[in-house]
């Protein structure tokens, strides 16, 4: 495969990946919204991010080998479409084996993209005589530069085709809807809310439709454009691994437990379960206690639009200033951030005359979590530089229970007491995270000193084996792409990685 073919590949993969999920964020932002009764739809995205968590631990990686990379991420495509398709007739019955399958496959989809570039960028690297982690983290800034603008995209059709106010409905005062929204927003509360009647079955089966058609669109251009990883390639993947499946998966399952003894794991799960909290408060409680029951769900597109172009670009800038500041004081940026704004929810008073903040607000959210989904993987990197697969699954893990968490009491608490959990969850992971990252300036201060700009890091896996890994300070480099296709650097090798 040469490189141009290569290139086109990532290419490809970029395409299709935008617009699968233009479809499915555009429709998972109004679940909390679009499906009330019972609480369906916060429960069985609970499901869904259930079933992702416990197959990032199984599926994944037997797929790939057994299937093959092209076939897995396409077959998968399928899962997110069948999830579609059950939004347009949502009953438990349908909705609940949807978001199980659905999490199975985003589980693979996502491993599966990520072990694909690894592979495409080593071999791309060795045929121009670059750096292969270089590569890797023009591949990943390419892919997600297309990946954070579907938010954009997706709400912009949600909110044209769900632009339809009803007409002849009496409108709630504002007096009213402050007693029925916002952090007063609990169980059974503002039945009378006509703003968050669900819309019509035509207006309904219309945006499920036009999702499904660019759902059906990206499974096409997987199957046509996308090549499949030459048999030797994929081979050398997997020639030091046994080839019995339940070896694989007890293997898979043992380096995850097994890595969950480290004290800094441990000091960060709650800031990295807090990461999926605040993505799924903004994604299900802010937009349907706010955004839908103040101003009616027809608006949770538009107001989700500002929010989601602050976020692509503070994703594109982030990495370029981090290489200034390090990653420490970005996480305090993003702390203040994240405090201001849900500072700002409890003492914010709404109102439907003044709309302009509820497009604003959010803002400071997405801005903090640009700097929490990239850097977070960075953490990662720099604390366990040995481990790289055994981390990101339980960084993976630990995030998707976060999801899990804030979806499972959603239907059950009022939205002021799952802001004070959620400030609770930022304080707590914050303060563990101080301490995580004194513990590592101390043991590295010394280190510095002889050489900057680069740093040597010695893993409390490695200390008994004298194996030291170099990492600089210079390059952006760690993704979670070499994590994905199981492959953990050997000892004396350099590994680049940012600097906290």
């Amino acid at each position: 495969m040469t490189e141009k073919r290569i290139f086109k590949n990532v290419l490809v993969i970029c395409t299709f990946f935008f617009l699968n999920f233009i479809s499915y964020g555009g429709l998972a932002s109004l679940q909390s919204s679009l499906h009330l009764e019972e609480g369906m739809g916060v429960i069985t995205s609970a499901i869904g991010f259930a079933s992702l968590a416990l197959s990032c631990l199984l599926l994944p990686k037997i797929a790939m080998r057994f299937i093959g990379h092209k076939w897995v991420m396409s077959i998968s495509l399928i899962g997110y479409i069948f999830w579609m398709a059950a939004n347009g007739y949502a009953v438990w019955a349908t909705m609940i084996p949807a978001s199980i399958v659905c999490g199975m496959c985003g589980a693979t989809l996502w491993t599966t993209q990520g072990a694909y570039f690894a592979i495409m960028a080593k071999h791309y690297a060795a045929k121009k005589g670059q750096d292969p982690r270089a590569v890797t983290a023009l591949f990943f800034g390419i892919f997600f530069a297309f990946f954070r603008t579907t938010a954009v995209f997706g709400s912009i059709i949600s909110s044209t085709i769900l632009n339809q106010k009803p007409e002849n409905q009496t409108q709630p005062s504002n007096e009213q809807l402050s007693q029925w929204c916002g952090l007063n927003d609990c169980p059974n509360s503002g039945s009378n809310n006509t703003n968050l009647s669900s819309p019509s079955s035509t207006t309904l089966w219309t945006l499920v439709g036009v999702y499904i058609g660019i759902g059906v669109l990206a499974f096409i251009i997987s199957v046509v454009f996308v090549d499949a990883v030459p048999a030797d390639w994929a081979a050398a993947e997997y020639q030091n691994e046994s080839k019995d499946m339940g070896k694989m998966i007890a293997k898979s399952l043992m380096a995850t437990v097994l890595h969950m003894r480290h004290l800094r794991l441990l000091l960060l799960i709650p800031i990295t379960v807090y990461t999926g909290m605040e993505q799924t408060f903004r994604d299900a409680e802010y937009t349907k206690s706010f955004v839908s029951c103040f101003l009616g769900i027809w608006m949770i597109g538009w107001c989700l639009i500002p929010s989601s172009v602050v976020n692509a670009v503070a994703s594109l800038l982030g990495g370029r200033i981090m290489k200034y500041t390090g990653l420490f004081p970005m996480f305090c940026f993003a702390f203040c951030m994240d405090l201001a704004y849900q500072v700002t929810l409890i003492f914010w008073e709404p109102s439907v005359n003044e709309e302009h903040w509820f497009f604003l607000i959010p803002c400071l959210n997405t801005l903090a979590d640009a700097i929490w989904l990239a850097q977070m993987s960075a953490l990662y990197g720099i604390l366990f530089p040995t481990k790289f697969a055994a981390a990101f699954s339980n960084y993976n893990f630990w995030k998707s229970c976060g999801n899990i968490i804030e979806f499972a009491y959603s239907s059950y608490l009022c939205t002021s007491v799952k802001l004070y959990i959620l400030m609770g969850f930022l304080g707590l992971g914050m303060a563990l995270l101080i301490i995580v990252y004194v513990k590592y300036m101390r043991q590295t201060r010394p280190v510095e000193k002889q050489a900057l700009p680069s740093a040597t890091v010695v893993d409390d896996d490695v200390k008994d084996k004298q194996d030291v890994f170099t990492v600089g300070s210079e390059n952006a480099g760690f993704t979670g792409s070499a994590v994905m296709d199981g492959v953990e650097p050997r000892a004396h090798e350099t590994v680049s990685i940012y600097r906290l």
